[in-house]
């Protein structure tokens, strides 16, 4: 089946189908505590006094830091209708010094005025996620790079076939600026 065109976009499309499947099951899931699910910033903005009193997990931007204030982007759909905004919460009880602009992710007790009194608190600086994407790009580059040097696609089959003799492009520009030496 797969030796064919036809069975391989057959299969890229079952395949494309399971995952958009997957998608939408999973999107449409609510948090579960008892699967260690907790309410987080989506469920707080559609519904927030159905979670008052219980444990919550969270994640915003440090805005203040006497007393510790976090921005807490959300977005859902409800009704037919997208919402999305910031919700402004006061994390009391944090057992670590914060700055402003760090990443705060906070597990605790949902209290009835915009407060969560924290049991446990994850600070990141704001400098991580600037290496995190800078690392992923370098490896996302690096595996393409891989890739477009050692197979070919060949267009008679759809398949990626190995290739006999890998590229070499800094041999080939090694090359080139010798010819232009020379």
């Amino acid at each position: 089946m797969l030796h064919s065109w036809v069975g391989r976009a057959a299969a890229i499309c079952g395949l494309l189908a399971v995952l958009f499947a997957l998608m939408v099951g999973f999107g449409t899931a609510t948090p579960a505590s008892e699967l260690g699910d907790y309410p987080a910033e989506d469920a707080l903005a559609a519904d927030y006094d159905r979670y008052v009193g219980e444990s919550v997990q969270v994640t915003g931007t440090v805005t203040g830091t006497e007393p510790v204030e976090i921005a807490v982007e959300y977005e859902y759909a409800a009704n037919g209708e997208r919402y999305s905004g910031t919700l402004a919460i006061v994390v009391r009880n944090v057992d670590r010094a914060v700055a402003e602009g760090e990443s705060l992710q906070v597990y605790g007790t949902l209290g009835p005025d915009w407060t969560i009194t924290a049991e446990n608190s994850v600070s990141v600086p704001a400098t991580n996620y600037v290496a995190m994407y800078l690392v992923s790009a370098l490896a996302g580059l690096w595996t393409l790079g891989r890739l477009v040097c050692g197979w070919r696609l060949n267009w008679q089959t759809g398949a990626l076939c190995r290739r006999e003799e890998p590229l070499r492009p800094i041999r080939a520009l090694r090359t080139q600026v010798q010819e232009v030496r020379a």
